[in-house]
């Protein structure tokens, strides 16, 4: 099917398209808002300037496909997103559970309470993206680069963020808990008030990070570098900073209930009174 045959269908009230064939088509600046995409091969289309909400590309093939658009409470559960361009496009309250996004951009691309639990997000690009309230439980974020996005109040219980970057993120009231971050590369990122618990940070980089009253206990955070990070308040109880660098940080009215701090690094750092 060609473009031209698509839009006439759909204006004379036709919205049923699964399994259609436009691979490589330019379907720019066009209005196709609650069309049934599901299953369609749309590889190597350009979406510029599309408005597509509550669109259905459920198991859609969009693989290398650049989008900018509105795609508000879309439906992606399952799609194929490998290298997709979303750069400054509208997903809020969509379903991505279990899409494939590898190399995928989404710099700049806002996320509010969208689902993408069990989605595999690994190096992508989710620069300054807004995801606030959203849901990553299980996603695998290995080398993502998140620098400065905002995941206020996202759940990121059993992620995978391997080597991923958060530099400057803002991750308040986050839930953490059984996140792999072994080699989680964070300085200057806001953690305060999120739930860090049963995670494994070994190899971080929190520079200059806030943990303002986070819950971190049980943790793996050895060989990690916590210089200048802000743990004031933080519950710490029997978590492993093992030869971590500590170096000025503020652990004060921290809890540090038997925290294993063999062979750290401690200089200048401000320690919870009665510890």
């Amino acid at each position: 099917m060609d473009v031209q045959e698509l839009i006439e269908r759909y204006h004379r009230g036709e919205t049923n398209f699964q399994k259609v064939d436009l691979h490589g088509q330019i379907l720019g600046n066009l209005n196709l808002s609650r069309i049934n995409l599901k299953e369609a091969d749309l590889s190597d289309v350009n979406l510029v300037g599309c408005v597509l909400p509550q669109v259905n590309l459920k198991e859609a093939n969009l693989t290398n496909a650049i989008i900018q658009g509105d795609l508000t409470e879309s439906n992606l559960i399952q799609a194929n997103l490998t290298g997709v361009t979303l750069t400054d496009s509208d997903l809020t309250d969509s379903s991505l559970r279990n899409a494939i996004l590898t190399q995928a951009n989404l710099s700049n691309t806002i996320l509010t309470c969208s689902l993408l639990h069990d989605s595999n997000l690994k190096k992508a690009n989710l620069s300054h993206a807004k995801m606030v309230n959203c849901l990553l439980s299980r996603a695998n974020l290995t080398d993502a680069n998140l620098q400065g996005a905002n995941l206020q109040g996202a759940n990121l219980t059993n992620a995978i963020l391997m080597n991923a970057n958060l530099e400057g993120a803002n991750l308040s009231l986050t839930q953490m808990n059984g996140v792999n971050g072994v080699g989680i590369k964070a300085p200057h990122a806001n953690f305060s008030h999120a739930n860090l618990s049963g995670g494994n940070f070994a190899n971080g980089n929190f520079d200059t990070a806030n943990f303002y009253d986070s819950l971190m206990i049980w943790s793996s955070l050895k060989m990690t570098n916590f210089s200048h990070a802000n743990l004031s308040g933080a519950k710490l109880s029997w978590s492993n900073f093992t030869r971590s660098n500590l170096t000025k940080a503020n652990l004060l009215n921290a809890n540090i209930t038997q925290v294993n701090f063999d062979l750290a690094i401690l200089e200048d750092v401000i320690l919870p009174v009665n510890n």
